[in-house]
């Protein structure tokens, strides 16, 4: 694993406390998807509340390198269809290079709400 290719996402997302439990065992599907990558592919993948009552989490994510993470996105797909949990996007900030048809998906999903880091010093 090259350094300079890892990725990073981190996002914060706010559903309404009553899909809390819905979106607790869709979180769980997804980190048995993850557990099934490896961790030469997916290197972190977390979430984390600050308050249930109000329903905010941090999501935060880091692959090995693009085509790790577009291999996820696909394997997580019908994971979130079944569950559809409305989530209102507060922010979200994806680190690392990516090719410019990576960042069109992401800007098309994410638009005023995605802030790029794309040079790692």
């Amino acid at each position: 694993m090259e350094a300079n290719k890892v990725l990073r996402l981190t996002a914060k997302v706010k559903i309404d406390p009553i899909d809390r439990p819905r979106f607790i065992q869709m979180t769980r599907e997804l980190k048995t998807i993850v557990a099934k990558e490896g961790s030469t592919q997916v290197l972190s993948y977390d979430c984390y509340f600050n308050d249930a009552d109000i329903g905010e989490f941090l999501i935060t994510e880091a692959y090995t390198d693009e085509a790790a993470l577009l291999s996820h996105l696909k394997l997580i797909r019908p994971i979130s269809v079944k569950y559809k949990v409305p989530m209102e996007i507060i922010r979200f900030e994806l680190c690392g290079e990516l090719a410019e048809a990576t960042m069109s998906l992401f800007r098309d999903a994410y638009s005023d709400m995605l802030e790029h880091y794309g040079f790692r010093l």
